[in-house]
């Protein structure tokens, strides 16, 4: 009896271990390749339809961009004159819903998992953000490190672009945020970035800004969020400003008046580094910020030579304009928005955690009554070659 009971439990464990091994090693979510859409972006507007969303689908045409690889009919088996990239659309209620639709329309499955950016038009983020972005929180198939920006005007004006320096308009709008270390006076982030200050900031934070063109976007400035709603802008000095106060500049230039009065002198950042504190407690807390700003003269008016004397005056012109561009960005969230996206909360959260305490409750309320004080030190590492 113990034998046979010995040979039951061996049949059964080996029977377990058969099906664990099929249901491991079997691809239960299997799709072929040609029955997916690759989904390069998606725009978000709001429909004619009271209440609905208007959503455009950047779809790219593998035959198409693989033909013109040859540089006309003869080469790569192309397909001649066709587009390398459609925009589809559909109305609406949800994200979700929409592609669902467009499914049944295309006959073929959407795939996100290469989806390079997503744009949502001025009017939709004006009236909320929470349910337009609640899918790209909850579902992992759409690609965290495409870039979202919040567009003046509508969304679909940035899917149907027409690029002359790329085939693709997701890969020209992806490729635009490649330039931090030229510019700091955009928002540089991606999708997973966003959604995790917007959830650790209770639905406030900075967003890019873009500005569709006829054959181009700018991506300069930025968008203010609310409660999760868009309330307004920052231009492109306050966001560079912004940048400086957060700790977030990685290249750049500031240009100011040369020394001797006859043009222009200009100072490309090296590095910036930036040292917040509390200066004092009560009775509303103040800060003091300490800038760093290292860099070179890129370009200075023809003919006029750089002394020790001259050095030292356009070191006092860049700090002075770097600490202006910093106070009106902070100027301009206390003032005109209220909203505290300089972080000092998460700062008095983290290094002070008792007054934090006192104050968290009343924030919102408190922080257009915050003093800052800025002090900016600009040094120049090397004039360049003259001779």
């Amino acid at each position: 009896m113990i034998s046979s009971r010995r040979f039951f439990q061996r049949c059964l464990l080996f029977g377990l271990a058969m099906l664990a091994f099929c249901i491991i090693s079997a691809c239960w979510d299997y799709r072929d390749i040609d029955r997916r859409i690759f989904v390069g972006g998606v725009g978000v507007d709001k429909s004619l339809q009271g209440g609905r969303l208007k959503i455009s689908f950047l779809i790219p045409i593998v035959r198409a961009i693989a033909g013109g690889e040859g540089g006309g009919s003869g080469g790569g088996g192309g397909s001649g004159g066709e587009k390398p990239v459609i925009v589809e659309g559909t109305v609406a209620d949800t994200i979700t819903e929409g592609a669902r639709n467009l499914a049944l329309r295309l006959n073929r499955d959407l795939f996100f998992e290469h989806m390079r950016i997503v744009v949502i038009g001025e009017e939709v983020a004006r009236n909320g953000l929470e349910s337009v972005i609640n899918p790209f929180m909850r579902q992992t198939e759409f690609n965290r490190r495409s870039r979202i920006a919040i567009v003046q005007g509508k969304a679909e004006n940035i899917m149907g672009i027409k690029t002359i320096i790329e085939k693709l308009p997701s890969s020209y709008l992806d490729s635009l945020y490649g330039n931090a270390s030229f510019s700091g006076k955009f928002v540089e982030g991606d999708l997973g970035d966003f959604l995790h200050q917007i959830h650790s900031f209770g639905g406030n934070a900075l967003m890019s800004k873009m500005v569709p063109d006829t054959n181009e976007v700018n991506i300069g400035g930025g968008a203010v969020i609310k409660h999760y709603k868009l309330v307004g802008w920052l231009s492109e000095e306050e966001i560079q400003g912004i940048n400086f106060f957060l700790g977030k500049i990685t290249g750049g230039s500031i240009t100011v008046d040369d020394p001797r009065g006859n043009g222009k002198c200009t100072f490309v950042i090296l590095n910036a580094h930036r040292k917040l504190q509390l200066s004092a407690e009560e009775p509303v807390p103040e800060f003091e910020l300490k800038v760093l700003a290292e860099g070179n003269i890129s370009e200075a008016t023809e003919g006029v030579s750089i002394d020790i004397e001259d050095e030292e005056i356009i070191e006092r012109r860049v700090s002075e304009k770097i600490r202006n561009e910093i106070l009106k960005g902070t100027t301009r969230l206390q003032d005109d928005y209220r909203v505290d996206l300089l972080r000092l909360g998460e700062f008095l959260h983290k290094y002070h955690p008792k007054l934090w305490k006192i104050y968290e409750s009343r924030w919102e309320d408190l922080f257009p009554d915050v003093k800052i004080s800025v002090s900016v030190t600009a040094d120049i590492k090397n004039i360049g070659v003259t001779k």
